[in-house]
């Protein structure tokens, strides 16, 4: 049970954020967002760490290996928050959500790793809903599919989705062992370096928000140790619930679509919304 609440609690966490992001960047800039958030996430990280007892000097190759990291973390978030800012959160967050299908694929066709009957079955699930839910369906209906039926921002969706199967495998290979907390504390460290000198010294941008903004763009940093904290939770209790345990860890996508239905008004088409279950199920099924 301590599993699915921790599951839970990390889908809410990380489903809430890509809302807050959309949110923010309504008024404000990539770059005030995006700092803001990297400076609150090392804050919340360190007092985190700091109450858990996970508070630890990292030695020196894993230090360099965090700055490395931090390197793939700033790409990432750079091509995330415009892809945020230019199309719908809740199809980007499904969308991309669905990066597992190629480190699939990749076993797959490399290392000629057997496929079985269920996982094929997810797989071809994974892309039809990916597909149903990329689609404007009124434009699909009314005269057929050609690309400007694709959601607004489609390609940054997709790159979105390659980057998070390159970095993502092996961010969680690094916090797999050790205290994850100070790992994560050291990446978020060096990408607010890194972002520091891109934005404010190479790109001569505004780095921090009006006054009135801070407190709501920090809640970032506090959604993202929410949701890593849930996940560690979950990960470590399965309890013998491991589907239903996998099926909560998917379900952020699914908070993200209720949120931003709620606060951002963003509606979907109901076969959209069938295409999200889609690709929450079968991430579940490729996971079981």
């Amino acid at each position: 049970m301590i599993g699915i609440i921790g599951a839970i609690i990390g889908a809410t966490g990380f489903g809430t954020a890509n809302v807050v992001i959309k949110k923010s960047l309504s008024t404000l800039t990539i770059p005030q967002t995006l700092m803001m958030s990297t400076l609150s996430g090392v804050v919340c990280l360190f007092f985190f760490a700091l109450l858990t007892g996970q508070l630890q000097m990292l030695p020196l190759n894993l230090i360099l290996l965090s700055g490395l990291l931090a390197s793939g973390e700033v790409i990432l978030y750079l091509i995330l928050y415009k892809t945020f800012d230019v199309s719908n959160v809740t199809v980007a967050t499904a969308v991309s959500g669905t990066y597992p299908l190629l480190a699939t694929l990749f076993t797959f066709l490399v290392f000629s790793e057997t496929l079985s009957l269920n996982k094929f079955g997810f797989i071809v699930l994974l892309v039809l809903g990916a597909i149903i839910t990329s689609l404007d369906w009124s434009g699909v209906f009314k005269d057929g599919f050609d690309r400007k039926d694709l959601v607004k921002g489609f390609g940054w969706i997709v790159v979105t989705t390659l980057i998070h199967a390159l970095y993502f495998p092996l961010l969680g290979n690094f916090t797999s062992t050790g205290s994850w907390e100070s790992k994560l504390l050291f990446i978020k460290f060096f990408s607010a370096i890194l972002l520091f000198i891109f934005f404010y010294l190479y790109k001569k941008q505004s780095i921090l928000p009006p006054k009135n903004k801070i407190l709501f763009t920090s809640l970032l940093g506090l959604l993202e140790v929410i949701g890593w904290a849930g996940f560690s939770w979950a990960t470590n209790s399965t309890e013998g619930q491991t589907a239903i345990l996998i099926a909560a860890l998917n379900s952020s996508a699914f908070v993200t679509a209720v949120l931003a239905y709620i606060f951002l008004n963003e509606k979907l088409s109901l076969i959209q919304y069938l295409g999200i279950l889609m690709i929450i199920a079968s991430l579940t099924g490729l996971s079981s």
